[in-house]
């Protein structure tokens, strides 16, 4: 049970950093309504590795300087169930994903609500 959505909480969504006084941007909702839909259609669980960052966090971990995951727009999530290609597939099928960015990783897939369509494959790097 999530407390944003039937099965996503905000902690899930939260930087990574540790910081008591992380000011990563809020979550945009429409991230969170799209993961749910991709959620209810693939029928599994989930789990996401990353989602808001902080600028501090974000460097941490390598992402770009224009990471949409400063803008709580992104999520690096990955499904046990499913390969990353297989995952890509289902999350193109929900409208603002498929608006969006899905990105493939030997570990899962990222995903964001850009609103302009952007695709790459980063396996095997």
């Amino acid at each position: 049970m999530g407390d944003l959505t039937k099965d996503f909480s905000r902690k899930e969504f939260r930087c990574r950093c540790g910081r008591k006084d992380c000011d990563a941007a809020p979550i945009d909702m429409k991230l969170v309504t799209a993961l749910q839909a991709l959620r209810d259609l693939i029928g599994v669980p989930i789990i996401i590795n990353s989602a808001v960052r902080c600028v501090r966090h974000n460097r941490r971990v390598g992402g770009v300087r224009n990471s949409r995951h400063l803008e709580g727009i992104a999520a690096d999530i990955y499904c046990p169930k499913l390969s990353p290609k297989e995952f890509a597939k289902f999350a193109a099928m929900i409208p603002e994903f498929d608006k969006g960015g899905i990105g493939l990783y030997d570990w899962g897939i990222h995903v964001d609500v850009r609103g302009r369509r952007a695709r790459w494959d980063y396996r095997g790097r």
